[in-house]
């Protein structure tokens, strides 16, 4: 891989990661410094990256470990304030609150595994690969996280008598 490489993973996966990110933390400095500080370590790891899959998988992966270590820093600190929704139109912004709301509702690893099927578009089996689960696990993680999207976005049922 060269850098013209390089250049071109940013153009084709970036704005995908920053919606991972983005959906992991709510919060755009965090996901703007994490895809970014990727992009660093790819161009780092150019001359000894050897393909064995799916380029974006191994973005992701990369992705979710720097993810990881910026939330156990987070604990073990707590210096960071609680994430405050951007600024929208009032139709997005309830409809983006609403969304935000139903994720954080989900358990992380579910809410992990969704995340990267829906926004990164990964296989269950590359979704394995990056949470180091298997495959069946990652698609109850999903199933199970559809079920509690699809439950907390619904409108309740009105019963008439």
């Amino acid at each position: 891989m060269d850098q013209r490489t390089a250049a071109d993973l940013f153009e084709r996966h970036h704005l995908a990661l920053f919606r991972y990110v983005f959906r992991q933390t709510r919060r755009r400095e965090i996901a703007e410094d994490i895809v970014q500080e990727v992009f660093v370590r790819v161009m780092r790891s150019l001359e000894t990256y050897h393909e064995s899959g799916r380029e974006v998988a191994w973005l992701f992966t990369i992705t979710r470990r720097l993810l990881l270590d910026r939330k156990r820093a987070l604990y073990r600190f707590q210096t960071e304030p609680l994430p405050q929704p951007e600024p929208q139109t009032q139709g997005a912004q309830e409809t983006s609150v609403a969304l935000a709301e139903a994720l954080a509702s989900v358990p992380e690893a579910d809410r992990e595994a969704f995340l990267l099927r829906e926004i990164g578009g990964l296989t269950y089996e590359e979704i394995g690969a990056v949470c180091e689960v298997t495959a069946d696990s990652v698609r109850s993680r999903i199933y199970r996280a559809r079920i509690r999207l699809r439950s907390a976005l619904s409108p309740p049922m009105r019963v008439t008598p």
